[in-house]
């Protein structure tokens, strides 16, 4: 299908959109002169074919760049209010600690300048059901949990609320709070005028791609924020946009405290990461679903990394086994890059963790671009228009990743031996971080939501 969006510049209507080069995909044996300073541009370039996604991945992409996109559209919304709709938002969700994606982008909303009173003033209309914050903060899912909650009883506990949360999928599409918020914006004035079509519901939760939740018509016309799309997949949903994950690291991070250059060199682990001792295929119920990726062993080669590096004298943090939050974060925080491997599904949390935590993300994530670039939007499984991370991370294929630790050693040798391409990759994260994580003061994640969610509106 042809993708959805600009292919030029849209002036007031947000970022230059990069259309992806080819030129990133140079031969093997183009390694600059020993004596040049090569840029993290040409670094991507170096051994492409080894070090970066393949280029069918890119191929119908547009991307907008970090440094092209410091000011988001402004566009005028509506949001329905969460004290008649959502009485949950001050009411037991208000004091969970793990709020999710939907009540961070309402708390940004709120108070914002171009929030309507009057609908009629409205290009887009926001509504308010805190259906990722309720699983958040009271499923029974571990997979779900930080690691300081497992093994403990929900954060939220109401008899309001009987039904089962594992139900939610494959058995139920919605809890009933949801349900109720959902039925009441739905049966207002300004829903039925559009017919939904200008609507975004933000619900950056696994659960909105699989089972009753993804087949449910309750989203039809709709714009929906999710965590990644379904890869050439028809929607339920009118259109989609990829919206950050709300991250866990990012809670207690201290962003006062501004990071330096020399701080993040010194760090004492080249690598962190750290997974379970369990299989990274997705489930659906009691069975793998069909078609399903094994990330398994694309996990477990980290172990094979850290044992490489350690032998080369290089310290690394890699192991199995879930940690408390505080014990995860510190871990991370002394790690230089922090490895950001596909899981049940292409997308994982651990991208915004170490980005909250300024760790340099390592993707190892074939489909990552295609369907979890941050902001991306379409239709139908097809995205464009997403946030260009290459100028802020670290990317190997995954059959590199498989197949050839020593050029994956030696990609993080080579940023490390050239503190000019160290030093871009850093100043790139920090640009990039205000976009990308909600709990940063100053955060623009919300505007960008925005923006994409007022383009899919134009969408066939």
């Amino acid at each position: 299908a042809n993708p959805v969006g600009h292919s030029e510049r849209p002036g007031s209507e947000g970022p230059f959109l990069l259309q992806a080069r080819v030129s990133l995909h140079l031969a093997k044996d183009t390694e600059p002169e020993a004596e040049a300073e090569p840029s993290l541009e040409l670094l991507q370039r170096l051994d492409s074919s080894r070090w970066s996604w393949p280029l069918s991945s890119w191929s119908s992409w547009q991307l907008f760049s970090t440094k092209d996109s410091d000011s988001p559209a402004k566009v005028p919304f509506y949001v329905y209010d969460p004290s008649t709709v959502e009485p949950r938002f001050v009411g037991r969700l208000s004091s969970c600690q793990r709020k999710g994606a939907d009540y961070m982008f309402l708390e940004k909303l709120l108070d914002h300048p171009m929030r309507k009173p009057n609908a009629d003033d409205a290009e887009v209309f926001v509504i308010p059901c805190l259906f990722e914050t309720y699983r958040r903060c009271t499923t029974t899912n571990h997979a779900e949990k930080p690691p300081s909650l497992i093994g403990e009883s929900s954060e939220v506990v109401s008899p309001e609320h009987p039904e089962d949360f594992e139900a939610i999928p494959w058995s139920q599409a919605m809890d009933i709070g949801t349900s109720r918020c959902l039925d009441a914006v739905k049966n207002s004035e300004e829903f039925r005028k559009h017919s939904g079509k200008t609507h975004i519901f933000v619900a950056a939760d696994w659960t909105m791609n699989f089972g009753r939740t993804y087949e449910s018509e309750l989203f039809q016309n709709m714009t929906v924020g999710r965590i990644e799309v379904k890869e050439n997949v028809k929607d339920r949903s009118r259109c989609s946009v990829v919206v950050p994950y709300a991250s866990d690291v990012a809670y207690a991070e201290d962003f006062s405290a501004k990071p330096s250059f020399e701080e993040w060199l010194a760090r004492p682990d080249m690598v962190s990461f750290r997974f379970e001792e369990r299989e990274y295929v997705l489930y659906c119920q009691n069975k793998p679903c069909r078609g399903a990726y094994d990330a398994t062993p694309l996990r477990q080669q980290s172990l094979a990394l850290g044992e490489r590096l350690n032998r080369q004298g290089s310290r690394s943090a890699i192991g199995v086994g879930r940690l408390q939050i505080s014990s995860y974060a510190e871990e991370i925080h002394q790690a230089k890059f922090c490895l950001v491997i596909r899981g049940d599904t292409p997308s994982s949390h651990a991208f915004y963790d170490a980005l909250a935590a300024n760790c340099v993300p390592v993707l190892v994530s074939d489909p990552w671009a295609n369907v979890a670039a941050p902001f991306a939007y379409g239709n139908n499984g097809t995205v464009v228009d997403g946030l260009d991370v290459s100028q802020f991370t670290v990317q190997f294929s995954q059959d590199t990743w498989l197949h050839d630790l020593h050029e994956v050693t030696k990609k993080f040798r080579h940023i490390l031996s050239h503190p000019a391409i160290a030093r871009e990759l850093f100043d790139a994260m920090q640009e990039a971080r205000p976009k990308l994580l909600w709990s940063m003061p100053g955060s623009t994640a919300a505007d960008y939501v925005l923006q994409s969610a007022k383009r899919c509106s134009s969408t066939p």
